[in-house]
């Protein structure tokens, strides 16, 4: 099993800090009040284990559904994943009708509620994304977002059993809202390979070769 030592797991922390944080402003912007991020925790899960958890620590039960907000990306030296950020639907959506100034109770997702949705992702994930290549001195292009809303039990099934997952949970706080949200990098063992020297190399960590795997 792979163990994060203390000073790559303080060096991830670190550099989602800084990348959540500049996403974080860019969003406060938009929904015009102040938006605090925990510190993120950080995990690398397998799609089971992470499945199991979303489906046992869902804040509203077990059958609160979710909205996944997926984007791919990929840099030029071949390093790629998925980028999905996971919020509880029905906290989600009171977001977005207080962007869109729509006062009705929620109750599903529409069309224009699903644009915004993806607006919202698209924000975050790429401030996020921009700010980590910035640091790695990297250019990484990204696909247009997608939105979906699933139970936590099916909400990975279309990823592979042995799909290595990055995990970056974090909680969002406004002043009428408290969120749990998860941002999560799908990798293959050679780009989570790659995104780890990276991070030792911007950190200035020693390096090892010991192999990825997950619980």
């Amino acid at each position: 099993m792979h163990d994060f030592s203390e000073l790559e797991l303080d060096a991830l922390t670190e550099a989602f800090n800084l990348s959540l944080g500049e996403a974080a402003a860019t969003f406060s912007a938009i929904v015009h009040e102040e938006i605090e991020l925990s510190v993120p925790a950080i995990e690398i899960l397998s799609r089971d284990t992470l499945t199991e958890r979303l489906s046992q620590g869902r804040p509203g039960g077990g059958n609160d559904r979710l909205c996944r907000i997926n984007q791919h990306f990929k840099a030029a030296d071949g390093f790629q994943t998925d980028a999905l950020l996971l919020f509880p639907e029905h906290g989600s959506l009171e977001i977005v009708r207080r962007m869109l100034g729509d006062d009705a109770p929620v109750q599903h997702i529409t069309e224009l509620e699903q644009d915004a949705l993806a607006e919202i992702g698209n924000i975050i994930i790429n401030s996020c994304m921009a700010s980590l290549a910035n640091l790695f001195g990297t250019e990484m292009i990204g696909s247009l977002p997608s939105v979906q809303s699933r139970s936590a039990a099916t909400l990975l099934d279309d990823r592979d059993a042995d799909s290595v997952i990055l995990v970056a949970r974090i909680s969002m706080n406004m002043a009428a809202h408290n969120l749990s949200g998860f941002v999560l990098f799908i990798m293959n063992v050679p780009s989570i390979t790659s995104f780890m020297a990276q991070i030792r190399r911007l950190f200035r960590l020693p390096g090892h070769d010991d192999p990825v795997t997950t619980p």
